[in-house]
């Protein structure tokens, strides 16, 4: 079973926007280096809505050879039909994901007992665990957002659902209205980069899927969790707080702009490309990110210095 800091990778582009593959491998061995407890490809954080089909298989496939079974994987999936989605799920699971990590279709406003049937359907027809995606903090996606009740209703009939990712504004209080609704044995983890981390740890999730670059905070904050250190835990996050906000709170398309311009100081990718359309990057916040990321002596500031 999934538990800890599980980052969702970037997807390094060339400076047109091209897919780097050299990059993105230099991307995961970073990571693995860092102690993560698993990987995740595929995701907001991938840009994968940004992605052909093509490539983010392609993707999928540098990751999974990367990491060859050293710590779990995890595969994104935002498929807009069930049947894409089930088709989706067999070719993803030639690389033996730990759990596909899959997002509701969201063209149309779908009523939640659609939603429920779709991922009851995908996963009793999956080969490899569901893990059920929940972003209403998303613009394309609030809209499909689930009541505890319902992604209840997924879990009860579809015991191949083992996880749910549940995060934007109320996430501690939605996993926790779920847990007490689903078998124990369900695992949940929150998202959007660790900026409720402390509030979701308490309503019992499992870890974190964040982003890249920084994740020793995370993983930090995680080893005092497990042995029951609250204080150790809040010293971490409040000391790292500045910096998971400047980069996690100006929204999504910057925290891309955030880490890449990181990753990039650090030579683990050669270009900071954010594939378009996408926000301007406010060069005052992005040094303001650096500056906080040197104050704090992380690993990809270390390696800048070097």
């Amino acid at each position: 079973m999934l538990r800890g800091i599980i980052p969702i990778l970037i997807t390094p582009f060339d400076a047109n926007g091209r897919l780097d593959e050299e990059s993105l491998r230099r991307v995961v061995r970073f990571e693995l280096e860092g102690g993560v407890h698993g990987i995740g490809v595929g995701g907001f954080a991938s840009e994968a809505y940004k992605l052909t089909d093509a490539e983010r298989l392609r993707c999928a496939e540098i990751v999974a050879a990367e990491v060859t079974g050293q710590v779990p994987l995890i595969i994104g999936m935002a498929a807009g039909s069930t049947e894409a989605a089930i088709e989706q799920a067999h070719v993803y699971a030639d690389m033996r994901p730990a759990a596909l990590m899959v997002l509701p279709p969201n063209t149309m406003n779908l009523d939640e007992a659609s939603l429920i049937d779709h991922y009851i359907t995908l996963a009793n027809a999956a080969d490899v665990p569901i893990m059920v995606q929940q972003s209403p903090q998303v613009q394309g996606y609030s809209h499909t957002q689930m009541s505890p009740e319902s992604l209840a209703q997924i879990a009860k009939h579809a015991p191949n659902v083992r996880y749910f990712k549940i995060e934007g504004p109320g996430s501690a209080r939605r996993i926790h209205a779920l847990k007490s609704r689903v078998e124990e044995a369900v695992r949940f983890f929150g998202g959007i980069g660790g900026i409720s981390l402390r509030e979701e740890l308490e309503a019992g999730c499992s870890g974190l899927l964040p982003g890249v670059g920084f994740n020793e905070v995370f993983i930090d904050a995680w080893a005092a969790w497990e042995r029951d250190d609250p204080e150790a835990v809040d010293a971490v996050l409040r000391r790292a707080h500045p910096l998971v906000e400047a980069v996690s709170g100006h929204g999504h398309e910057f925290s891309l702009h955030a880490r890449k311009s990181l990753l990039k100081q650090a030579g683990i990718i050669d270009h900071a490309t954010v594939r378009r359309p996408t926000v301007r990057p406010d060069w005052t916040a992005l040094e303001v990110v650096s500056r906080l990321a040197d104050e704090l002596n992380l690993r990809i500031m270390q390696l800048r210095r070097d």
